[in-house]
């Protein structure tokens, strides 16, 4: 019996449904249409032509620190800690390209602390504070020795990796990473939840992370297998910690033998949760939720100010609006 068929369209997305690894794992399933009038309607946070498209099943995905609005979409994948029935899950975007052939270590050898020393992988120059604190701490970086940075921000080589929207980037950027001790690791904002290919590729070129980003990285990782900025008082003190692991081959290769991966890793985000997930979404057929859009809550009235405090929670430590408006979501983090 063949694959059943379905009407599919991704919209507001840096990606193509060619590229995105949520329809190879749901291409197992499926065979794809892509329709106008699609019965699933994929969408990211690049734009908001999601919203002209009616009658269908509103699907999220974010591989940048969004939290979905459930008014918005049926359901959502992101970074967030946040149980919603079977609605949310979290896979962070990276993680697909991790496999418990990571925690294998036998590939491990001296030679790997007789590399260059670190480097530096960044187009963007701006946005958000991790832009400019990986900058800055660069910059103090390169007080004790030579970081190599191929990309656009703080360039000093020339084609030595290629562009960030070539088809071979990823791969192409974990073998440059293979030669060298250290990667500064930034993410572009910190928020607890939101890693990205930034920790994870590092740890596939067996090249130590020097992270920020997540406050809570180490749930996913093992916090023995990478330098968390989130862990010493200041850049200084971050620094003085990657000058002794350099200084001391022995100290070196003890965190670069660490298994990267917690336990459980494998099973929470393996493509078969992604692919069951969405599987599920499908053999519910096109039956949308309901969401709240009554037109008074558009109106500058009591009412509206009286609804947005109510349904808006605001998470202080990361400065993130989460909007529910009437939508009861249980967050495993504090939220205060």
């Amino acid at each position: 019996m063949g694959k059943k068929t379905i009407k599919i369209n991704l919209v507001d997305s840096y990606d193509t449904i060619e590229d995105k690894f949520l329809f190879h794992f749901l291409g197992e399933h499926y065979n794809f249409l892509v329709s106008e009038e699609p019965d699933f309607l994929f969408y990211s946070c690049v734009g908001e032509e999601f919203k002209k498209y009616k009658n269908c099943v509103k699907i999220f995905y974010t591989g940048e620190n969004a939290v979905p609005n459930f008014n918005e979409c049926d359901y959502a994948i992101g970074f967030d800690h946040i149980v919603f029935e079977d609605r949310y899950l979290r896979f962070p975007y990276g993680f697909e390209a991790v496999s418990s052939e990571l925690n294998n270590m036998c590939d491990i050898t001296k030679t790997l602390a007789v590399r260059k020393f670190c480097n530096f992988v960044y187009s963007n120059s701006s946005y958000g504070e991790g832009a400019k604190l990986r900058q800055e701490f660069c910059k103090k970086l390169m007080k004790y020795k030579a970081v190599d940075c191929p990309g656009k921000v703080l360039n000093n080589m020339e084609n030595a990796i290629n562009p960030r929207r070539d088809g071979n980037w990823s791969s192409g950027k974990i073998d440059f990473l293979k030669n060298y001790k250290f990667t500064i690791a930034f993410e572009n904002t910190s928020s607890i939840g939101y890693t990205t290919e930034k920790l994870c590729q590092p740890l596939q070129a067996r090249s130590v992370p020097i992270y920020w980003g997540n406050p809570e990285a180490a749930r996913d990782f093992n916090p023995r297998a990478f330098i968390n900025c989130h862990e010493y008082e200041s850049l200084d003190k971050v620094i003085e910690k990657v000058i002794e692991l350099d200084r001391d081959d022995e100290k070196y290769l003890e965190m670069l033998m660490q298994p990267p991966l917690n336990p459980g890793f494998e099973e929470k985000f393996s493509k078969e949760t992604v692919a069951n997930f969405l599987v599920n979404i499908v053999e519910k057929g096109n039956k949308p939720y309901f969401k709240n859009t009554n037109v008074w809550l558009k109106k500058p009235t009591l009412g509206k100010r009286i609804v947005q405090n109510i349904f808006s929670v605001k998470n202080k430590e990361n400065n993130k609006v989460v909007k529910i408006l009437g939508i009861e979501l249980k967050f495993k983090r504090r939220i205060g």
